[in-house]
């Protein structure tokens, strides 16, 4: 029968083993794409992967065998939550901006569901491991190239940035990927189990790492990745942690003390002469730091044999342990007492609380800084749209609509810098519980498996999924999906099954049936996600040709962004603003109705509005007015009503034929 047909051993082993990559070549590819913030790169990686589900069903010998409990929950959390993401267009009224974050949702348990699709394999994990790994330290040593030697590797926008945040255009995401890859190649190098050439190179990466998370200047990173440290010791409790701690540490202070202070690479211009000199000496410094903790490592290679077999009387454990817990727990109190830390966490409280929301200091300074820097009245304004629908929230995508109505400054935000806060704004209890569901499970699976001889390397991943979970409790790094999608990969791989515990389908037609389902449900997935991806390369493409002046094929790419993907909002705003610069005013005001129609909750499609049906000879006030109340701290918006205020059709026309529109941004649906 078709379902007792084997595939090819050669296919066979690269569906088993392919996945290996997964969380490697998404990372490398996302990152490369402003992280994926963008829903052209998101989406495109969601609908690729629902085919790549489609082939491991396909290739699977017998397809959707039994998976454990867990794993069910957890995509069933997810899958969920992606639904409940896409349903709540409707009660937002706006589809356009549900839909890239669906598409987001899809993509993470999409790649739940492919890893835990197959077996438990602890060594196809290390692989995994071993791939992240890489592709993080490749990204970190390209955005030190670009800061610490900007001429080999010339970006424009590093100019204008004084935190280092290249290729992923956000200094805190660049961040907390520098704090996996800590944990992760700490991990390496604190192991006794993995390949000799695994511990060395792990030792090596971890002053780069380092290095580049200091140059970032994240403070949200930088403690979630020390809080992942602390996570690993005490729960993997590394075998070769002295033979580590000795390869990594001194390395690691010595190129922090030689790039602080951080002045002359994060203060200005990278090109500067200054810059560029402080960028050698300390692209010096590191090589021969990275060259040094690989090489002490590989020296003390030897050792690691005699700790992994080394073992403790069984009666001694116990009273070595408790001995070590209370010279431990005895060590603090005394730092503590020494260092003030009660005074010094107390200061560090007001200062947090503070009502000020005071920015902290540049340079390396503000890591030590528990300034909100404007956090606080984000996440004021996320938790007053939880109060005002607490089930469903105002829906998805729509924070920024929020933040722009109850913004207590002109400061533009996206996102409310906490992906708890900003879930029970937009989705309410529903999507907070899905989505606090589906982390559980995973962190769980990670608790779980940490025993035994693979206990380090579940460890490493129990405590770089903490320190992601701490980091997005003050930013947006959800919606950054190169420093996430690897959870999601991993976290199905931790909670599949193992093989024993695996039955099968042995019935032939119902192996056929339940491939061809499931073959049809991922074709059906990859449908939405892929529209979403290619109306936004051409809505981009719009964008390019308006800003260059091109306004006839800015609105042919717009249109041809529409028949992909008929819900966007922007396509139209920019056809409108095109129409009014050209004098069709019939036109744009049709498409202005239309922009307003799939957004209708933003100020600039009311403006819009205002502007085309002023230019027609149409009562404007309403519209204007509208636009006001929803943004009243935006210049523009807050002058509308004043603007287009005449009372005749004659002042209506001039006001609205003289206005000046809002450009049509990449940010807008």
């Amino acid at each position: 029968m078709l379902s007792h047909i084997a595939p090819p051993r050669r296919f066979a082993a690269h569906a088993g083993w392919a996945p290996a990559l997964l969380p490697a070549a998404l990372t490398l590819y996302l990152a490369f794409h402003s992280g994926g913030f963008f829903p052209a790169a998101t989406s495109l990686a969601a609908a690729e992967l629902a085919i790549a589900v489609a082939g491991v069903l396909v290739l699977a010998r017998r397809p959707l065998e039994p998976p454990g409990v867990a794993l069910v929950a957890a995509v069933a959390a997810l899958a969920a939550l992606a639904a409940w993401t896409l349903l709540s267009g409707s009660w937002s009224g706006s589809m356009a901006r549900a839909l890239p974050e669906y598409a987001r949702a899809l993509l993470y348990a999409l790649a739940l569901v492919l890893s835990g699709l197959l077996p438990f394999d602890a060594g196809r994990i290390r692989w995994m491991l071993y791939g992240l790994a890489a592709a993080i330290v490749a990204i970190c040593t390209l955005a030190l190239v670009a800061r610490l030697l900007p001429h080999a590797i010339h970006d424009p926008a590093l100019a204008e940035q004084s935190r280092l945040g290249y290729p992923l255009t956000y200094w805190n995401a660049l961040g907390l990927m520098a704090g996996i890859g800590i944990v992760l190649c700490g991990h390496l190098a604190c192991s006794a189990r993995d390949a000799p050439a695994a511990r060395v190179l792990g030792a090596a990466s971890v002053p780069l790492l380092t290095l580049t998370l200091y140059y970032t200047l994240s403070r949200g990173s930088s403690w979630a990745a020390v809080a992942a440290v602390a996570v690993y010791l005490v729960v993997g409790r590394p075998r070769a942690l002295l033979s580590g701690a000795l390869a990594t540490a001194p390395a690691t202070l010595i190129v922090l003390a030689v790039a602080n202070p951080t002045d002359a690479l994060t203060g200005g211009n990278p090109f500067g002469p200054q810059a560029v000199a402080a960028g050698r000496h300390v692209a010096i410094a590191l090589v021969a730091c990275v060259a040094g903790a690989g090489l002490l490592r590989w020296l003390l290679l030897p050792l690691d044999r005699r700790f992994a077999s080394f073992r403790l009387p069984a009666g001694a454990r116990r009273p070595v342990m408790a001995t070590a817990a209370v010279a431990a727990l005895a060590f603090a109190v005394v730092a503590g007492a020494v260092l003030n830390v009660p005074g010094v966490v107390d200061a560090k409280y007001r200062q947090l609380t503070a009502q000020n929301d005071a920015q902290p200091g540049g340079g390396g300074s503000r890591l030590f800084s528990a300034d909100t820097n404007g956090r606080r009245a984000h996440w004021d304004v996320a938790l007053a749209e939880f109060r005002h629908d607490r089930l469903h929230g105002g829906g998805a995508g729509t924070y920024a609509l929020s933040w722009e109505k109850e913004r207590p400054n002109t400061v533009s935000v996206q996102d409310a810098h906490s992906l708890y806060l900003e879930t029970l704004g937009e989705l309410g209890l529903v999507g907070f519980v899905l989505l606090i569901a589906a982390l559980v499970l995973m962190l769980g699976a990670f608790a779980y498996r940490a025993r035994g001889p693979d206990r380090a390397t579940f460890a490493a991943l129990l405590a770089a999924g903490v320190g992601w979970a701490l980091a997005n409790a003050v930013d947006w790094h959800w919606e950054m999906p190169a420093t996430t999608v690897w959870l999601f990969a991993f976290g199905g791989a931790a909670l599949a099954r193992s093989p024993r515990a695996r039955g099968g389908l042995r019935s032939a037609g119902w192996g056929i049936a339940v491939r061809v389902t499931g073959v049809a449900v991922c074709v059906a997935l990859a449908v939405t996600p892929a529209r979403v991806a290619i109306a936004a390369g051409r809505y981009e493409d719009a964008l390019d040709n308006f800003r260059n002046g091109r306004c006839g094929q800015a609105i042919s790419d717009a249109r041809s962004a529409l028949s992909v993907e008929g819900q966007k909002a922007g396509p139209y705003a920019l056809i409108a603003f095109c129409d009014m610069r050209e004098g069709r005013f019939g036109a744009a005001l049709d498409a202005a109705r239309s922009a307003h129609a799939r957004d209708p909750r933003n100020w600039e499609t009311y403006y819009d509005l205002a502007a085309a049906r002023a230019a027609r000879g149409l009562d404007p006030r309403a519209s204007a007015g509208a636009a006001a109340s929803l943004n009243p701290n935006d210049p523009l918006a807050s002058r509308a009503p004043a603007a287009f205020g005449g009372r005749g059709r004659r002042e209506w026309i001039d006001a609205g034929r003289r206005a000046m529109l809002p450009p049509p941004s990449p940010d807008q649906p």
